[in-house]
């Protein structure tokens, strides 16, 4: 069987993956596919292994120790009712948001963090999966996100702080490649995928296309616009930085322009490394073909991360700078 890990990130059209998954999940057992969604992992399945780094007590470390028995158990139990593929998607095990912006850094330590999956995950998976965005549109999505879960509207201070942060997307790569030699690393953009989750899915499990998931052009917690920010500054009293915010109800972009462009900038670089090879490690893709296959079938994966996938094919196509996605209107909500 193959385990595939679904690593995020945040506000790269996640949780939207993770609805879909969960919503057809009869469906894709069908298909011999099996997947453990925030529903299944924040249970306490995972509890002890989605922790900071700096949190981490003897405690903690014996209850890690008990969830990755767990998992070893659980996938072994799936092996034996002849499943052939198993998604875990979870964001939370590469950090979080909230931490993030603390740090004003793009997932640090997740060096340490992925280690620690190791004795349940690192022999047992085939695949990673991760989804990038501009860093433009993520730090903007992330502050958003951020504000509307408690935290203060950033200054100019620490709005620089995270334009001049050193980690890129290509660092996480290097990192989940150290983790997870075993594993192919496969990267896109949201840019590119971001509203379709089948296609996403289609990726991780290596060719699953079926026009009967339900759910397929839902979106999932978009980032709250300028209406919803300056009600909820406004009722937890900060009225004050709920007049500091723009007009209008688009989407917020705390960023200047010259700030967007050095953002965009990095991201181009990150685009170049990932689409000249990223040095072995990952590979890139930018496109789906959307012809659904007739007769689902997922093929068995190689352990090398060299190894071209047969089942999809990535397209390369012209990038065009994110205009912050796209929103059906069908769900807002924030996990």
């Amino acid at each position: 069987m193959d385990v595939i890990l679904h690593l995020g990130a945040h506000r790269c059209g996640t949780t939207t993956l993770q609805q879909l998954m969960q919503r057809n999940i009869g469906a894709l057992r069908e298909a011999g596919v099996d997947c453990w969604t925030p529903d299944r992992t924040r249970s306490g399945m995972l509890a002890g292994l989605i922790q900071r780094p700096e949190d981490l007590t003897p405690q903690i470390e014996a209850r890690a120790r008990r969830s990755s028995g767990i998992v070893r158990i659980e996938i072994e139990r799936l092996i034996q009712s002849d499943r052939r593929q198993l998604v875990i998607s979870e964001e939370n095990l590469i950090g979080a948001v909230r931490n993030n912006l603390r740090e004003t850094t793009l997932y640090p330590k997740l060096d340490v963090r992925l280690s620690r999956l190791g004795p349940s995950l690192a022999e047992q998976t085939t695949r990673i999966g991760l989804a990038i965005r501009s860093y433009d549109a993520y730090w903007a999505s992330s502050v958003a996100f951020g504000v509307a879960q408690g935290h203060g509207v950033p200054g100019p201070f620490k709005l620089d702080q995270l334009v001049s942060q050193p980690r890129r997307w290509r660092d996480m790569v290097r990192d989940i490649a150290q983790a997870f030699p075993k594993a192919e690393i496969v990267v896109w953009p949201f840019e590119r995928l971001g509203g379709q989750p089948d296609a996403q899915l289609s990726v991780l499990t290596g060719g699953l296309r079926s026009t009967h998931l339900t759910g397929a052009r839902d979106w999932h917690n978009p980032s709250p616009r300028l209406n919803k920010l300056r009600r909820i500054l406004t009722m937890r009293g900060d009225v004050a930085a709920a007049g500091r915010l723009p007009d209008g109800d688009g989407r917020w972009t705390p960023f200047d322009k010259g700030q967007q462009a050095t953002l965009r900038a990095q991201y181009l670089e990150d685009l170049d490394w990932l689409q000249s090879g990223a040095d072995g490690l990952a590979r890139f893709v930018e496109r789906v073909d959307d012809k659904p296959l007739e007769n689902i079938s997922i093929p068995s994966l190689m352990t090398s991360r060299h190894y071209e996938v047969s089942g999809f094919a990535a397209r390369p196509q012209p990038w065009v700078p994110p205009e912050g996605g796209r929103h059906s209107g069908k769900q807002d909500v924030m996990v």
